[in-house]
């Protein structure tokens, strides 16, 4: 980073006072923004904990640049940690007006999602994306897509019968042998439920979450009802939902996601919640099991 001097010799260079050599990142993102127009996203990573770099920045003499979580930490901090040289970290205020300004496009663009980020907001926001894809569970169907497009892929290719909800307000389900795909207006995330007729055991309704963003936290309940004409017997159930991506189709079945009911039972009454995980337990009814009468 420097100037040219004035008079004969033009083409000499002379540092200003107080220049700092530009790190070994800046050159290579010159260099290859100059030929291809693209970046290596790794160069603005931190060199320690490999984290996208966000200000403030620290960089030593040499050029090596940490994110400031790891300078903080570092033991010692006169000497950089990869060469060595003396001198300790200064601010690489250059490489963060570049950050500021460098917008990525979201790893779901092709699935429609059109927003662009500073590369260090780019995880935040695809833990929230609603772009994020889930896959079809048919077999053999190899669909990938958005609860949105995956709704429109699962009852227009597959004809799946769907019904539309709302969180917190109890609904009716007939009681048909197949698997009903469940969504709010916004069609995120999206519910399927699968019956199962078993006579003269009883039949069994098999939830699931479909959730881009599934984690091990589970964070919708499920609350059952059903009532027996044969013999009276009313039931109930709650239980938490589990999420899936359907990348590897659907799950093998649970106790905790289903609930078995009379073969007489024509119809289940249902209501959806979501929840915080810390103010609920994995079953707030014991799972009790109809039995016919012999």
């Amino acid at each position: 980073m420097g100037v040219k001097e004035r008079g004969t010799g033009g083409g000499k260079k002379r540092k200003r006072k107080g220049d700092h050599p530009l790190p070994k990142q800046h050159e290579q993102m010159k260099k290859l923004a100059g030929t291809n127009g693209s970046i290596d996203l790794e160069l603005l990573d931190c060199t320690i904990c490999m984290n996208p770099l966000r200000p403030p920045i620290f960089q030593c003499a040499v050029g090596h640049v940490i994110c400031a979580s790891c300078h903080d930490s570092l033991p010692n901090k006169d000497n950089c940690h990869t060469c060595k040289t003396t001198g300790g970290y200064n601010r690489c205020v250059a490489l963060e007006k570049i950050l500021e300004s460098f917008c990525v496009p979201c790893s779901n663009a092709e699935y429609g999602c059109a927003a662009k980020m500073r590369y260090h907001e780019v995880e935040k926001h695809g833990k929230s994306c609603l772009h994020a894809p889930c896959s079809c569970p048919e077999t053999g169907c190899g669909f990938t897509g958005s609860t949105v497009k995956l709704l429109a892929h699962l009852t227009g290719d597959h004809k799946w019968r769907s019904k539309e909800i709302k969180y917190n307000v109890k609904f009716t389900l007939q009681v048909q042998e197949g698997i009903r795909v469940l969504h709010s207006r916004d069609g995120v995330p999206l519910f399927l439920v699968k019956f199962t007729l078993s006579p003269p055991l009883g039949n069994v309704a098999f939830f699931l979450c479909v959730d881009p963003h599934a984690t091990a936290k589970r964070k919708f309940k499920c609350h059952l009802g059903s009532s027996c004409l044969a013999t009276g017997r009313q039931q109930s159930l709650d239980f938490q939902v589990r999420s899936t991506t359907l990348s590897d189709g659907l799950p093998p079945m649970e106790d905790g996601d289903c609930s078995l009911f009379p073969s007489s039972t024509s119809s289940i009454s249902v209501s959806i919640m979501e929840i915080e995980q810390k103010h609920f337990r994995q079953s707030l009814l014991p799972y009790v099991p109809y039995v016919a009468a012999r």
